[in-house]
């Protein structure tokens, strides 16, 4: 009789082609909650530092922090097993993720040396698999070796960078975050030749993901309500409408992107990947501009909250149109191919000019303009999904 093999050699999965559907697994959603902690340490870097310079500097943290989820979550798509060995894969990245979120407060500063081990030493695991996984699966060994090249190049480049002045460290981490994000690009026609991705896990992966980001915008309304020495009517109504913008953000994410997987072709595949990193980006920024905004008084809000807020909101839209762009679409999709794009690049570009004339606006009028540009993208959705006419075994008979 068979028994299980607790410690499995890595092999690409076939379940796409098998017909098998796959699903999150709780390891990965308990290792996602180490990415809360160091997304909230950059979305409160953020909130204390609302300037152009500000924004240039949380975004270039983000960028090694997405890269590692990444890769983390291809590795987990492609080889993923039931051994004990995946188990330990995980935790031996937790440690580094949770160095990250240490040194994330001033990762630009004192403490960038700290922030600039943690990614190497995840980077450098991460590097480990890939070679694992080309030395005991023979289809996979071109890619293995171009993925433990570039990154092994990148890899070294952070390590060189912490014997470094702080004036060339991060001139050093921009160029092998460079050579990170352009490596897998090297691997295309490689890439084509693998097994396809799992549709029914990989958008569920991507959108546990945005849930997160999403959530520093309801943390957001919290902590800025804890700031309040006394809760006025006018603060809760403020975040009533924050939480509101939250929701909406949610339901358009879901409704038009989430439920999708990318359209078939190595170039889509791609797209559509690289589209989450500004998208995430965006709702992590506007989570940190409803903290300020929350904290903001009755009279008016600073012109750099107000252009924070409604800048990222317009880049949520449109990204959101961009993916939309480069997402399958199933014979029973409702949305039309042109008009419901058009409609969150119109939307975005509404929450640009509305971020560019809040000078003086108060909170609450802000918020509510810019539920206008939210609204529309929900009532289209509403539209679509409920005029669709559908085949009489498919409706739900109460």
């Amino acid at each position: 009789m068979a028994k299980r093999i607790w410690w499995q050699r890595p092999s690409l999965r076939t379940d796409e082609e098998e017909g098998r559907e796959r699903s999150v697994g709780w390891l990965e959603l308990f290792f996602d909650l180490y990415f809360v902690v160091v997304i909230a340490e950059l979305a409160h870097h953020l909130k204390n530092h609302v300037s152009w310079s500000g924004i240039g500097e949380f975004i270039f943290l983000f960028l090694p922090i997405w890269w590692i989820w990444i890769g983390a979550t291809y590795y987990t798509e492609r080889f993923e097993t039931e051994g004990i060995e995946q188990r330990l894969i995980v935790f031996a990245q937790m440690i580094p993720i949770a160095g990250l979120a240490v040194f994330a407060h001033d990762a630009l500063g004192e403490t960038s040396a700290g922030f600039a081990l943690s990614y190497a030493v995840c980077r450098t695991f991460h590097i480990f698999l890939w070679w694992r996984a080309g030395r005991h699966d023979r289809g996979f060994r071109p890619i293995s070796k171009r993925f433990v090249l570039g990154f092994s190049v990148s890899v070294g480049i952070f390590y060189l960078s912490v014997l470094m002045p702080l004036s060339a460290r991060f001139w050093l981490w921009s160029a092998a975050l460079l050579i990170d994000m352009i490596t897998p690009l090297f691997t295309l026609k490689q890439q084509v030749r693998l097994p396809k991705l799992s549709t029914s896990k990989l958008p569920e992966r991507y959108g546990l993901f945005m849930i997160i980001v999403l959530g520093e915008s309801v943390m957001g309304v919290v902590a800025g309500l804890a700031e309040q020495e006394e809760l006025s009517l006018f603060v809760a109504i403020a975040a009533i409408l924050g939480i509101a913008m939250a929701f909406g953000l949610w339901w358009i994410y879901f409704d038009f992107v989430g439920r999708r997987l990318f359209k078939p072709g190595i170039g889509f595949t791609f797209a559509w990947n690289y589209l989450h990193l500004p998208l995430a980006i965006a709702m992590t920024a506007a989570g940190a501009g409803v903290l300020n905004v929350i904290a903001a008084d009755e009279n008016g809000l600073d012109y750099g909250v107000g252009l924070l807020i409604a800048g990222a909101i317009g880049s949520v839209l449109i990204t959101i149109g961009l993916l939309e762009i480069v997402s399958r679409r199933e014979p029973d999709e409702p949305t039309h191919p042109v008009i419901s794009p058009a409609l969150k690049f119109v939307g975005g570009a509404i929450a640009f000019l509305i971020g560019m004339i809040s000078h003086g606006f108060n909170i609450v009028v802000l918020e509510g303009l810019l539920l206008i540009p939210i609204s529309i993208q929900m009532i289209y959705g509403l539209h679509a999904w409920f005029t669709q006419e559908l085949e009489a075994e498919s409706l739900d008979v109460i």
